[in-house]
């Protein structure tokens, strides 16, 4: 578990004042928390040492609003939070998802694409700040003691604040698992603007209900809902991806990646299967405009015949992160994998951990009680076998041997930073391309949300909720563990 941080530059600017005016400082201006009042005691040590004074109404001289409730115990105990962090429908616990105590007013999140790096600043002055683990679980240290304290849940641009019943100093108390989830909507917190196309082979509109996102943030393009929907390409032709249930009517897909202005209203966009290329659809220019989309900080995930973006972009370097094909096939009895297989096929996927987030996915599916099949492997439904290998600009998250093909290797999940090959710190954006379907066995074909028929998510289905949040996460090399933000 990764402790409390505190920035070099923080430490230095509390001990000079100090030196130069002891007391306790009331906040800069601006600051949302006034000083603290009292200095802490509690069975678990009491006051003292650096950090906390007892005769200046909260502790630690020249320190600003909660600083001033923080305390240093005897015998190495904390004044500690914990807590599982779980997804808006409070069922999957979430990796990488960075906890802290903000110490002044949240910045508003802009929409668009944005370069966030994970070595940059989160916004409210952190004094105390962690992560979650692979279980969805934090430990936060030094949080303020014996006062209600703002507890920021984020990743990328989801985020949501709450209040924390005060906490006994150097005492430690598990916070409620209804306050650590994300929101569900906008009135509990920041949800980041998506645009998804529909497509009659994938409804990832109906995974996005099923991580918890209420009703009403789903709408057509133009509408305050933070979920956007249009209609993209049928194979077989179907109107049951072109509007909501009673009326409502999505805007061509073409309309929003036709331009990358339009693009860039989103911070995420999200294309579901189509059933096929539909290479009419998807101009040179429009290839053009989501990559110049995703170089400059959008977000980017794709299902199977999306691949068409990559594996023939105009951009020498994004056709290059990997070796792309179409010409696998099954036929006959005893086929196991095929590319156009039956809903019924389940094959067995290994999640590749020779990185540390690959790692952590593998504890983290393990954990979600996915991995049932065979030597801790994952069970998909109408997986593909469009890509045969990636080069170094890109990760393979999960593969499987294709009996159809002498078995060679088809990798299932696939990232790749933006631009590509870019040097590590000058990266913005990210790309996910899934060559699975991940909605298999979801819709009856009638209109959003009726056709959304399966309440529980399936194993694979954990898979794109652990990619989804991580596409969303701020931009680092991924093959290296996660870093922290200041």
């Amino acid at each position: 578990m990764r402790g409390i941080a505190f920035a070099v530059g923080s430490i230095g600017a509390v001990l000079f004042a100090a030196l130069a005016a002891p007391g306790c400082g009331g906040g800069d201006e601006g600051s949302t928390f006034g000083p603290g009042g009292g200095s802490g005691g509690g069975d678990g040590g009491g006051c003292v040492g650096f950090g906390c004074d007892p005769s200046n109404e909260g502790g630690r001289p020249g320190c600003e609003g909660l600083e001033c409730q923080q305390v240093t115990c005897s015998g190495g105990a904390k004044t500690t939070l914990t807590g599982r962090v779980f997804d808006p429908a409070g069922k999957v616990p979430l990796y990488n998802v960075v906890v802290y105590v903000a110490n002044r007013e949240l910045e508003p999140i802009a929409t668009g694409p944005t370069c966030d790096r994970c070595d940059g600043n989160v916004s409210g002055k952190p004094i105390a700040l962690t992560s979650t683990d692979a279980n969805g679980d934090f430990r936060l240290e030094d949080v303020p003691a014996d006062t209600d304290f703002p507890l920021v849940m984020q990743i990328g641009k989801w985020r949501r604040k709450v209040t924390i019943p005060k906490v006994a100093a150097c005492q430690s108390v598990a916070a409620s698992p209804d306050l650590t989830r994300l929101p569900r909507n906008r009135t509990e917190g920041d949800i980041p603007r998506i645009a998804l196309t529909t497509g009659s082979a994938d409804p990832l509109e109906c995974l996005l209900r099923k991580i918890g996102l209420d009703g009403s943030e789903f709408g057509t393009a133009g509408s305050e809902a933070r979920v956007h929907l249009f209609t993209g390409g049928s194979t077989p032709p179907s109107t049951a991806t072109s509007s909501f249930d009673g009326g409502g009517a999505f805007a061509q897909a073409s309309s929003l990646w036709g331009s990358r202005a339009e693009l860039e209203k989103y911070d995420i966009v999200m294309l579901s299967c189509e059933g096929g290329e539909h290479q009419a659809a998807k101009p040179e220019a429009a290839r053009q405009a989501l990559y110049d989309y995703a170089k400059t900080g959008g977000r980017v995930f794709t299902s199977h015949f999306h691949h068409y973006w990559f594996s023939n972009s105009p951009v020498p370097e994004v056709k290059a992160i990997a070796s792309w094909t179409n010409d696998f096939t099954c036929q006959g009895a005893g086929c196991t994998f095929e590319a156009e297989p039956a809903k019924d096929v389940v094959v067995n996927a290994t999640v590749n951990s020779s990185f540390a987030k690959g790692a952590a996915m593998k504890k983290w599916l393990k954990n979600t009680q996915s991995l049932t099949g065979p030597g801790e492997t994952l069970p998909i439904q109408e997986a593909r076998h469009n890509v045969n290998a990636v080069t170094a600009n890109a990760l393979s998250w999960m593969t499987i041997q294709n009996p159809a093909a002498g078995n060679k290797v088809a990798h299932e999940y696939v990232s790749f930073n933006t631009p590509v090959g870019a040097p590590d710190d000058q990266v913005c954006g990210r790309v996910v391309y899934s060559d699975l379907h991940v909605g298999a066995g979801d819709t009856t074909g009638a209109p959003f949300p009726n056709g959304c028929v399966t309440p529980d998510m399936t194993p694979q289905q954990k898979a794109l909720e652990f990619m989804l949040f991580d596409l969303s996460s701020c931009i680092q090399k991924d093959d290296k563990p996660p870093v922290l933000p200041k």
